[in-house]
């Protein structure tokens, strides 16, 4: 009875991380669909598509399934089948928000830097 006990816990245990892991996958890649359908079909919706392996794919989507999309190469005009569980990371073109905000902040410091160091060179210190 002991025995039988242990295993069910165990079977508990083992078989729910399973679950959260198996969780954690669907929604990555209810995520992953999301983003292709708000980026939709067509020329202009350019995107950069980093799968699980490493490998960046550049392109437009052409086609969405309910498994997997199209990107077509803008150069090559190759399309390539993605399924949503073999993408890691779907981006639009141009920079990140990240990197527009950085790009920002230091834009502001440096006008700063220019106002500040402008006023220091005229102001004009009396005699002590």
């Amino acid at each position: 009875m002991r025995t039988l006990s242990l295993l069910l816990v165990a079977w508990l245990i083992f078989g729910s991380a399973g679950y959260a892991a198996q969780t954690t996958e669907t929604q990555q890649v209810a995520k992953i669909k999301a983003q292709v359908q708000k980026h939709g079909a067509g020329e202009k919706s350019k995107v950069r598509v980093t799968l699980g392996n490493g490998t960046m794919v550049k392109g437009y989507i052409s086609k969405i399934d309910e498994s997997s999309f199209d990107v077509n190469e803008s150069k090559a005009g190759q399309a390539t089948s993605l399924s949503y569980t073999d993408v890691r990371k779907i981006q639009g073109p141009g920079l990140s928000r990240g990197a527009k905000i950085a790009i920002g902040v230091g834009v502001a410091v440096v006008v700063v830097g220019v106002i500040i160091g402008i006023k220091v060179a005229t102001t004009k210190i009396g005699p002590l």
